[in-house]
């Protein structure tokens, strides 16, 4: 029997407003759409121009990509715009929406005419059947994270974290907001044991504040370690680099 477990989705509600020569109209465009963490959802939008003019076709897909503990959603938006005496346009941005908010997403613009598409939304609990994965053996990481200023750290926290082999375990936080905020998540995936070696698959993603406006960082490393023995991850940006380091030392 698959196993049955509650997935979060987000129902994401979609306007559009049209300005030409700077005045502002709204339209009678209005859909749902269902976005999940798996795989983009996809629509087409007809939205008036003008009398004359005639109508834009929006080709409209939406996927989740991250859910903060804050009850808000990352939705990863992607717009393509074609239609007569339209140049097209392909935009796309990642949004964070909050419970009973709406945000602007401009799609379209020129010298006469601009297409904004007013997007709201709401997290969902659906549940899910997935098929069961054998599990591996059980692998354990001690994950210390430290603060990093240049030459200079900060010990912070010391966190365990249990999982399997070929199963991924995360450790993310988000801290701040508008110019200061600070997202990053570690996610560790145990590819496999031999002996006393395993083999983990690392990545590393988020945004760190700067003097220049925000960093976006994103590697991945495969490691291979002995047991008990610690491997270093950074997540900084900036010379001299500020940011994060997680000291990983895995047991099984």
């Amino acid at each position: 029997m698959p196993a049955v477990s509650l997935e979060t989705h987000l129902m994401l509600h979609v306007g559009a407003l049209v300005i030409n020569d700077g005045k502002a109209a709204a339209t009678d465009v209005s859909q749902d759409l269902e976005a999940g963490p798996d795989a983009p959802t996809a629509t087409t939008l007809r939205i008036p121009l003008h009398p004359v003019v005639g109508v834009a076709a929006v080709d409209l897909s939406a996927m989740l990509v991250e859910i903060p503990e804050d009850g808000s959603a990352v939705v990863r938006v992607v717009a393509k715009v074609t239609g007569p005496g339209l140049v097209p346009k392909t935009a796309s941005r990642d949004l964070l929406l909050r419970e009973e908010g709406s945000s602007l997403f401009e799609i379209y613009g020129d010298d006469t005419r601009r297409i904004l598409l007013v997007l709201g939304g709401e997290r969902v609990e659906r549940a899910v059947a997935r098929d069961r994965v054998p599990l591996g053996e059980p692998v354990h990481f001690l994950l210390a994270i430290e603060r990093v200023e240049g030459d200079r750290s900060v010990p912070l926290e010391t966190n365990e974290l249990n999982t399997f082999v070929r199963q991924p375990v995360e450790y993310s936080f988000r801290r701040g907001q508008d110019a200061g905020l600070e997202t990053v998540r570690l996610s560790l995936l145990p590819v496999s044991i031999s002996g006393d070696l395993i083999t983990i698959q690392a990545e590393v993603t988020g945004a760190l504040p700067g003097a220049a406006g925000p960093s976006l960082i994103s590697h991945s490393e495969r490691i291979v370690a002995s047991r008990r023995a610690t491997s270093t991850i950074v997540a900084a940006a900036g010379a001299p680099p500020a940011g994060y380091r997680f000291q990983v030392t895995p047991d099984f």
